[in-house]
């Protein structure tokens, strides 16, 4: 019977002889989620995921719309979700999958996501999980996907694709390498979260709050600081146009502190692949042969994403949406990333159509210019936080790269269990 789906065909060509191919659609059960319109959403009830639900790992619920509880229970109630439902974009990030934990149980997943579960024996749910992760999956969608623009396939396209199945055991297996690799991956990122937070409470206890001049003014010793570290903070506030502040810290502009400049034009047919980072208004957007900056840099968006902030600490090229800061006069890098986070970028939002950031209209705003040694000292923490997020991100890359070298391979047959093992414990 998987011989008269071109799918399987294909498929079966590549792996061992003793593994099955079958049609999705024969060993699981798909369904997308129902078109709902806005006049449907509620400020509480039940949760309706959108695409931006399904970005992580594990879905997450904030900033979703909801339903009307009833109405749900009248219409919908067939769409419910799961714990351990598996949830795929039909139009965005081929190859991830986000799992519902116990947060999303009872979810409706909205239009333009696919629901997916095991439905047969034959297939183990954490091997589908990878599967559907796998270059085997994305490049079958990718065929089938259709679109001028934003290319998006749906069921009648799952309907036409095949899954390998090895033993269950080498499904267990197979996605135990993918668990392993994908738990390192989420770690990492969870670990840059946190530290990512302390350098940003840091600046708000230091520069925002003054939490260690209030000490210094209750006869306090300031928390999680050195006496030589302390000594650099006045003991007093004075009232000033911006409220009241530290003692001899003057009121200044946005550019007595760093001077914002636009990024260069790299038009797509002249990049050449490289080792320096192309930074776009959205973050980083591929590799170039060829240096504009020398870091440290911080960049943010000028033109079509406002309000991202990133931190390059060696050569990159800001491209023409963005803002790089060309001068740090009295901010340094960390210092100054921390600032243009907690700046609200969309309210100066210059453009109609396009969200546009003119930097004119930033560099006059009325800032605090800390003294320096006090700057210097938070850099000294931040720079060595900000470093390790750095290493991390490199090193759950490396580790995103093998997982995906390797999961097609595995699920493909081409690569042995004992090899893939080796492989993920030398990284």
């Amino acid at each position: 019977m998987s011989s008269e789906w071109p799918a399987c065909t294909e498929l079966r060509l590549k792996v061992p002889g003793y593994w099955d191919v079958q049609p999705l659609d024969k060993v699981t059960d798909f369904q997308e989620g129902p078109g709902i319109l806005a006049k449907d959403f509620h400020d509480s009830g039940v949760p309706l995921l959108r695409l931006r639900n399904i970005e992580t790992p594990t879905v997450q619920i904030a900033g979703c719309n909801f339903l009307d509880a009833d109405k749900v229970a009248a219409k919908w109630k067939h769409f419910a979700l799961r714990e351990g439902d598996l949830l795929i974009s039909t139009s965005a990030s081929l190859g991830r999958v986000s799992v519902v934990g116990p947060e999303a149980v009872g979810s409706i997943a909205y239009t333009g996501i696919i629901r997916f579960r095991s439905a047969s024996s034959q297939l183990n749910h954490q091997y589908l999980r990878a599967f559907l992760s796998s270059g085997v999956f994305v490049e079958q969608a990718e065929r089938m996907a259709t679109g001028s623009v934003i290319k998006h396939f749906g069921p009648s396209h799952l309907r036409q694709m095949a899954i390998t199945l090895p033993s269950l055991n080498e499904q267990i297996h197979i996605a135990g390498v993918f668990d392993a690799l994908d738990d390192r991956i989420t770690l990492l990122r969870e670990t840059n979260a946190t530290l990512e937070a302390i350098a940003q409470a840091l600046f708000k206890s230091w520069f925002v709050d003054f939490d260690p001049v209030r000490a210094k003014m209750e006869g306090r010793a300031p928390e999680g600081m050195d006496e030589a570290t302390a000594a650099l903070f006045p003991d007093a506030l004075e009232e000033s146009e911006l409220g009241w502040v530290p003692e001899g810290w003057r009121v200044g502009r946005l550019d007595d502190l760093l001077v914002l400049q636009r990024g260069f034009d790299l038009p797509s047919q002249d990049r050449i692949p490289g080792e320096v980072p192309i930074i776009a208004a959205s973050g980083p957007s591929g590799m170039h042969h060829e240096t504009m900056v020398q870091g440290p840099g911080v960049v943010t968006g000028r033109s079509g994403v406002l309000g991202r902030v990133f931190l390059e600490f060696g050569p990159y090229w800001p491209l023409n949406t963005t803002l790089w800061i060309k001068e740090f006069r009295a901010a340094t890098p960390c210092f100054a990333y921390e600032l243009l986070r907690l700046l609200d970028f969309k309210s100066f939002n210059a453009g109609s159509a396009v969200p546009t950031l003119n930097r004119n209209h930033i560099h006059g705003l009325a800032y605090l210019v800390p003294n320096r040694a006090c700057v210097e000292a938070f850099e000294g923490v931040a720079s060595m936080l900000h470093q390790r997020v750095k290493a991390n991100e490199q090193q759950a890359q490396t580790l995103a790269t093998l997982r995906d070298t390797l999961l097609p391979r595995l699920i493909s047959g081409q690569l042995r269990l004992p090899e893939a093992q080796a492989l993920a414990a030398e990284v």
